[in-house]
């Protein structure tokens, strides 16, 4: 795995157009460019981290423990790599109305902000490397919430050329995970009941910090379904101390059962979906027959891995993977 590479350059982009607050509104996030003998990227990846991670998942540089950079890995095989905060998440903005922070305003600020970088693209931006890349496919790539949340944004927006869905399954809801990985059961019932039991199952993860809005989610009892045994201690370390803070509403949405399905359903592009062997859902395989617009779903399952699986001991496997799909992948006519 490649350790030295060109350090990232901050990009934020206002999207207080597309959203309803009434106060500015921007997204951040980290470019990666490719190496600097690639002629033209094979394509640009869009990353966004799951509940309780900031970009910084997709970078991860720790001392004494190289190889843990999904962007540095990525780019030494010529892809250009955005790491970006979600609205409400990490250094992106947090409106003051942080329960209208949710899976709609959310998806809405995400789309602006591809769209921006599309823009940007085509006119050579400097901050993007400076080459005119409007023929250059542009993939969503999220992990756990962050899948969903690129689920949703290709759902309502059609942003992405293809979106890769790493580790988030619309059948067993994603953070009702006990610390050892079981999942619990999903009610059932009304619409209203189904969203106050997942009112519930966040209030628990978030513990004391629920009120806060935009809450805290404890690392530490979560370890048991995040990481494998043989996952350093360094490693957990660094990752843990690299928490931040999410809105609410959006695990709240993504725990009310049969919630994202749709949204699965209504994605038509080609479709990359990653779990580990001991990840969330006990057959990730079902989780191919809820993106029935597809036509091109690919499933891969990495081996000795738990949820986060950048931290796992094959993550390079995973990762050079997703390169041969995303490195297939063509632009489509967007509308």
């Amino acid at each position: 795995m490649p350790t030295d590479t060109l350090r990232p350059t901050e990009l934020i982009l206002d999207v207080s157009a597309e959203v309803p607050f009434g106060e500015p509104a921007f997204l951040a996030a980290s470019v990666h460019l490719p190496a600097p003998e690639t002629d033209v990227p094979r394509a640009v990846l869009i990353c966004w981290p799951g509940g309780s991670y900031g970009r910084a998942y997709w970078d991860m540089r720790i001392p004494g423990e190289p190889g843990y950079s999904f962007a540095q890995h990525m780019t030494a095989k010529g892809f250009l790599v955005l790491a970006a905060d979600h609205l409400g998440v990490g250094a992106s903005s947090k409106p003051t109305d942080g329960d209208r922070v949710n899976f709609d305003t959310m998806s809405a600020a995400a789309a602006s902000f591809v769209a921006q970088v599309r823009t940007r693209l085509a006119e050579g931006s400097e901050e993007l490397g400076g080459r005119r890349l409007e023929s250059v496919p542009v993939i969503g790539l999220g992990h756990s919430l962050g899948a969903c949340l690129t689920v949703v944004t290709q759902a309502q927006h059609r942003s992405y050329d293809a979106v890769a869905v790493l580790g988030f399954t619309h059948g067993q809801k994603e953070v009702a995970v006990s610390a050892v990985g079981a999942a619990e059961p999903e009610p059932a019932g009304d619409d209203d009941s189904l969203r106050k039991a997942a009112i519930e199952q966040a209030k628990a993860f978030f513990a004391d910090t629920w009120d806060d809005v935009y809450a805290f989610a404890p690392r530490e009892p979560n370890h048991g379904w995040l990481h494998r045994p043989d996952v350093p201690a360094a490693v957990i370390a660094a990752d843990d101390a690299e928490a931040v803070r999410w809105p609410r509403q959006a695990y709240v949405e993504a725990l009310i059962a049969g919630h994202t399905a749709p949204f699965a359903a209504n994605v038509d592009c080609n479709v990359f979906i990653g779990f580990g062997d001991h990840d969330i859902p006990p057959n990730p395989h079902a989780d191919v027959a809820y993106y029935t617009r597809s036509h091109d779903v690919t499933l891969y399952v990495l081996r000795n891995s738990a949820h986060c699986h950048n931290f796992a001991s094959g993550r390079a496997h995973l990762w050079d993977r997703i390169g041969v799909w995303a490195g297939e992948q063509r632009p489509t006519t967007l509308s």
